[in-house]
């Protein structure tokens, strides 16, 4: 594993723990009062109310609560709406901020490997398309006619970067973050 895999694992990481502190709607099963670090979270029985990503999935684990979230299908859905909005589109568009990883998290529950690998096709055809809007938004100058000679291989170099950045979406197993399992 080269410095570049792990640099972009650890990336990766912290791009999930963003993702889990975001807040979900959910519906406790019992009336709960919690207390963390940040605060206490007084959960009332068949009431609809928001909490942290981390904890939503610690207490759903254990019975007490439903996550409110759309049917996962409906996601994959979507991704191929996205992949052909963005071929209509030149500049990025606006898509939900975690798609990637409740992607990521729909894809590692499914014991379906024929669908597995079709939503895996589809969400590297969102991303082909993509990556060079999000490269040329990161990396225009504005003049393109001034490139230099060596900056082809700064091209291949991103290639091989987005490439590493995709296989540690697909690869990491977020059972072994969230969960300490022997």
């Amino acid at each position: 594993m080269s410095l570049l895999d792990i640099n972009l694992r650890y990336e990766f990481i912290r791009s999930y723990i963003r993702y889990l502190l975001d807040e979900v709607t959910v519906v406790p099963i019992e009336t709960l009062e919690i207390k963390t670090l940040s605060g206490t979270y007084h959960l009332v029985a068949n009431e609809e109310t928001r909490i942290p990503r981390w904890l939503a999935y610690i207490l759903k684990k254990k019975n007490k609560i439903r996550i409110k979230e759309e049917n996962p299908r409906e996601l994959i859905g979507r991704l191929t709406y996205y992949v052909v909005r963005e071929k209509d589109r030149a500049p990025l568009s606006a898509v939900e901020k975690g798609l990637y990883f409740r992607v990521k998290e729909y894809t590692d529950k499914l014991a379906n490997q024929e669908m597995r690998e079709r939503i895996i096709t589809a969400l590297k055809e969102f991303m082909k398309i993509r990556l060079p809007k999000i490269l040329r938004r990161a990396l225009t100058t504005g003049q393109e006619k001034d490139m230099l000679l060596w900056e082809d291989i700064l091209a291949r170099y991103m290639k091989d970067l987005s490439e590493t950045w995709m296989i540690s979406l697909i690869k990491t197993d977020l059972t072994k973050i969230l969960y300490d399992e022997k």
